[in-house]
């Protein structure tokens, strides 16, 4: 039986197995994808003490990587498929089979949203995608992006995008914007992004191998339609709970700890998931060497 199980590759799973490694405690880092979570998808941090001039979602990634490498914390690139509780141990499910664990951090931060219009299942993965990092390798420059939303990350996607040499139609149904006046003013000052306000979006197609968007005016109920390469839907994102079953939602489980985005909803911030990484990491510890914490 191993001690702990950190279930998530983001700032918040990463931080909880820096700190356990430190203190000592033996730590398995599971992560079905890349390092980095969310933050993969950031054009640029700048609200992280250390980078006054910013660092991009990617670098800092990397830099978070190097940290588990140096420290030698064991990360196993798979997909934790279920929970179980045993007397005194969790039981995690992968694609290698069963483990045993004392402890369990679950940090699988969040997923998108889906907008639920005409087409947009059909077309997911295929022309249709909600994260950069998806949508980046499939990219060429010069192609043309539709994206879907209003707040800071249709904004920070967009210009990541922009950087990209990729062009951009920036649609919402909002009057104004409901992202930051400063991501709004950068957006505006982009000449390969172009903004489109008061327009829903009602169908998506695949017109000669391209997706093509139909728009309502809220306004005019006038309808327009967009064709472009691609699609990235920006419209907000929920809790990853899918490993959470009924027992695992109960208030205090000794030795399960809820850590990050999952936890936090809506307050998607770096230096938020980090210190809630440490601070599940130590109620861990306590709870190993059989102290209290929390």
């Amino acid at each position: 039986m191993y001690n702990v199980a950190v279930i998530g590759g983001g700032p918040a799973g990463i931080t909880a197995s820096i700190y356990l490694k430190r203190a000592g405690v033996d730590v398995i880092l599971f992560e079905k994808e890349e390092i980095g979570g969310l933050l993969l998808n950031a054009h640029l941090v700048e609200n992280y003490p250390g980078f006054p001039k910013g660092i991009s979602g990617k670098k800092l990634c990397k830099l978070f990587e190097e940290h588990l490498k140096k420290l030698n914390i064991r990360t196993i690139f798979e997909d934790v498929k279920n929970i179980e509780i045993e007397k005194n141990c969790f039981i995690l499910s992968s694609q290698k089979g069963d483990t045993k664990f004392k402890t369990v951090i679950l940090a699988t931060g969040t997923i998108p949203q889906i907008i639920g219009i005409d087409g947009e299942q059909v077309l997911s993965g295929k022309l249709v995608f909600y994260e950069i990092k998806d949508l980046l390798p499939k990219l060429k420059p010069k192609n043309i992006v539709i994206v879907i939303g209003s707040g800071d990350a249709a904004f920070d996607y967009s210009l990541n995008l922009a950087d990209n040499d990729i062009l951009i139609e920036l649609y919402y149904r909002s009057k104004k914007p409901k992202c930051l006046e400063l991501l709004e003013e950068k957006v505006k000052q982009c000449s390969k992004i172009k903004c489109h306000s008061n327009l829903e979006p009602i169908q998506l197609i695949e017109n000669q191998g391209k997706p093509e968007v139909t728009f309502k005016s809220v306004i005019t109920s006038k309808v327009s339609k967009m064709k472009s390469d691609f699609v990235l839907i920006a419209c907000g994102r929920k809790p990853n709970r899918d490993l959470l079953k009924k027992e695992l939602k109960k208030n205090n489980i000794p030795g399960f700890y809820i850590a990050g985005d999952i936890k936090t909803g809506r307050f998607r911030q770096v230096g938020i998931a980090v210190g809630d990484g440490i601070h599940a990491a130590m109620n861990v510890e306590a709870y190993l060497r059989g102290n209290k914490y929390d």
